[in-house]
């Protein structure tokens, strides 16, 4: 109901998405942490896959932040490059090994745990072709950067899907 059936929504939409989840969680962890967004205007309007930056929001919050002593902080970056549009949230959570990020986008579908990213990494790749999708870099102690990389999508492109 959020995209009104569709698949592929403006980024705008997807960032208010993202900033009224991020809004109630702020609520329900008072103080835990902090979160900031750097969408460049040009952005704005091209399209994206409905629902990829929720999850990995989640992820930062519920894996990586809850565990933390010190206060977490989140950041949503939105920005092109070349002919393509990146997405990155990044926290400074307890971070992951190299492993735990791979066995992340290899999930099996029955896992019921963790399948939020590779799921979202899954659509990414059956919309869009195999040599898009998700990188995940992570440090134990320091923290996660999830990347996305997509083709743009200009309004024209996907006003009808």
């Amino acid at each position: 109901s959020l995209s009104r059936g569709k698949t592929v929504i403006p980024v705008s939409d997807e960032v208010e998405h993202v900033r009224n989840y991020l809004m109630i969680q702020e609520m329900r962890f008072k103080n835990k942490f902090t979160y900031a967004f750097d969408v460049k205007e040009e952005t704005k309007q091209l399209g994206t896959v409905k629902l990829i930056l929720q999850p990995l929001v989640e992820n930062a919050i519920y894996h990586g932040i809850d565990r933390m002593v010190d206060e977490g902080k989140i950041n949503i970056g939105i920005h092109q490059k070349g002919d393509r549009i990146i997405f990155t949230v990044e926290d400074n959570g307890v971070g992951m090994t190299e492993e735990q990020c791979e066995e992340i986008l290899h999930k099996d579908a029955g896992d019921r745990v963790g399948i939020g990213i590779k799921n979202v990494n899954d659509r990414i790749k059956i919309y869009f072709g195999e040599e898009y999708g998700l990188t995940i870099q992570s440090e134990l102690d320091e923290g996660t950067r999830v990347t996305i990389s997509m083709p743009k999508i200009t309004e024209n492109d996907y006003g009808e899907k």
